[in-house]
């Protein structure tokens, strides 16, 4: 709405200038006034940024002949399922994580950063990172997004703690899933330790 209230405003501030005429007897007849209005450049993106989409939200419309469908898990007869609770420190770690998107994309595509095989991130190149003056910076996105990732992985496996063998089989679940999720070019690490370029 912003920027169609500041192209409303470029075309209004266009059509005066057109219009006006100096009055002054210094001003030549006949020749346009010698106010000059210039209409600020007007920049349209339609992207955001993970923050801008958590705060302010998203609005896409709905395509014209979009059908919308669910799944749901249900047990099998005889079959109990503990369902998950959705605790706050969980919801922190969620969001955490959305906070973190951006950053966390940035330093992967400068290839200081990739998806550990145990679900977690790790840095991929230590004399690289060692040389960088954002070193401090880059540990601690890395320390939080992994400590939003423990938490995740604990509350979604009903795990006590890390430890627990439910929590670590949900941390490499997830590793595959980021793995297939990568960007081509980001750094992934193989079962057996190796970093490789997907």
């Amino acid at each position: 709405m912003k920027h169609i209230v500041a192209i409303a405003l470029a075309i209004v501030a266009g059509i005066i200038y057109s219009q006006a005429r100096c009055s002054s007897s210094s001003c030549l007849k006949g020749v346009p006034s010698c106010i000059e209005i210039h209409p600020p450049a007007i920049h349209i993106t339609g992207e955001k940024t993970a923050l801008e989409r958590q705060l302010i939200g998203e609005y896409r419309e709905i395509e014209k002949d979009a059908w919308v469908t669910s799944t749901v898990m249900v047990p099998s007869k005889g079959e109990r399922r503990a369902m998950v609770a959705v605790d706050e420190t969980m919801l922190q770690a969620i969001k955490l994580r959305e906070l973190n998107e951006d950053k966390i994309r940035k330093y992967k595509d400068m290839g200081i950063i990739g998806e550990n095989n145990n679900g977690y991130v790790g840095i991929v190149d230590e004399k690289k990172l060692q040389s960088m003056k954002e070193s401090t910076v880059i540990r601690t996105l890395v320390n939080d997004e992994n400590n939003a990732r423990q938490i995740i992985f604990i509350k979604s496996s009903d795990s006590k703690d890390a430890r627990d063998p439910k929590a670590i089989q949900f941390g490499y679940d997830f590793a595959k899933e980021q793995h297939a999720k990568a960007k081509k070019g980001d750094w992934i690490q193989k079962e057996d330790g190796r970093w490789v370029k997907k």
